[in-house]
């Protein structure tokens, strides 16, 4: 297996494939899951693990066409909006405080991540397959014993971080009991925050072969380590941050870039920089724009595939959450 943009962007979709609802329905991924086509794409997949929830986070653990795996981590829980995921991110990042990193643990703690993707993360640790209630780490430990693992792990946006933290993870706890199973780690991100300090960024960059997807204009992955440059989106006649937002977001996101500890991107080892041109829509909102540019559906499954998004079951084609009464009831 090597990095394959086209397959990490189907599987990092198709986290959002119940975002609307409040249980989510293993068939959904299922029917769409065995409906990825063939070719670049690896298709078509077959769900083996999951889709586990805990707390808002979501992943599922899935298997290509050619044998490989694959780990998906949902983003931001929007309910379905693609405007409001900038807040959210903001909200869930808990970026004031940054804590050792302890996979494996450290003398001096050289790598730390933020307090809110450590936090996620144990969720994600915490996951129980719903069905046979594995957890993920004894699941891909159950894989790697028995072949050579490779596994891609992928995430768009919040997810995109958390792919980022558990490839270090997986890479560090898989063969604690047994040393001498192999596996390949793939890390694919989407429209990731920074959410590690410098000795982090630069432990991971050197460990492995990473894919990273990033829109120009699309400002969650400014955050932590690049705040200064949200406070000039989107330039005339474009929504502009200062002039829409100045109290609810301009003013706080100024304080953050001087006072927040210091984060640093990871240099990916295959970067994807791509720049959408603001909408500009009359009327339009910095918020809005901000999740246009942001959104998986619109930017970044067609950056990375060449096709237009299929519809998931859990939003509308505008990508607005169904009504949860009539979603229980579908």
């Amino acid at each position: 297996m090597a990095l394959n943009k086209v397959a990490a962007a189907y599987l990092s979709y198709f986290a959002y494939i119940d975002d609307a609802l409040d249980t989510v329905q293993p068939g959904d991924f299922t029917k769409l899951l065995s409906a990825v086509p063939s070719g670049a794409a690896n298709g078509p997949w077959s769900l083996c693990w999951g889709p586990a929830v805990n707390n808002g986070v979501l992943a599922y653990v899935a298997q290509g066409n050619d044998g490989s795996y694959a780990l998906a981590f949902r983003g931001t829980d929007v309910d379905g909006s693609v405007a409001g995921a900038f807040e959210n991110v903001l909200a869930d990042a808990d970026a004031f405080f940054l804590v050792p990193w302890l996979y494996p643990q450290q003398t001096g703690a050289p790598q730390q991540v933020s307090a809110g993707i450590n936090d996620a993360l144990a969720l994600a640790i915490a996951m129980t397959d719903p069905t046979t209630d594995l957890s993920l780490l004894d699941y891909l430990r159950g894989l790697a014993a028995k072949q050579n693992l490779q596994l891609m792990v992928t995430g768009h946006s919040l997810g995109g971080a958390l792919a980022v933290v558990a490839t270090a993870w997986l890479q560090d706890q898989l063969p604690k009991l047994n040393s001498s199973m192999t596996f390949t780690l793939w890390p694919h991100s989407f429209a990731a925050p920074t959410m590690w300090n410098a000795g982090f960024a630069t432990t991971f960059a050197k460990s492995y072969t990473y894919y990273a997807a990033v829109n120009g204009n699309d400002i969650v992955p400014m955050g932590w380590a690049n705040l200064k440059s949200i406070l000039g989106t989107y330039a005339a006649p474009g929504p502009v941050l200062k002039d829409t937002n100045y109290f609810s977001i301009y003013l706080p996101l100024k304080a953050l870039s001087s006072t927040i500890p210091t984060y640093t991107q990871i240099t990916p080892s295959n970067p994807d920089a791509f720049t959408i041109a603001p909408v500009a829509e009359p009327n339009d909102s910095w918020t809005a724009e901000a999740g246009y540019m942001h959104s998986m559906q619109l930017q970044y499954f067609p950056h990375a595939t060449g096709t237009t998004a299929p519809v998931l079951p859990g939003i509308t084609k505008t990508g607005v959450a169904r009504p949860r009464a009539a979603a229980a009831a579908a």
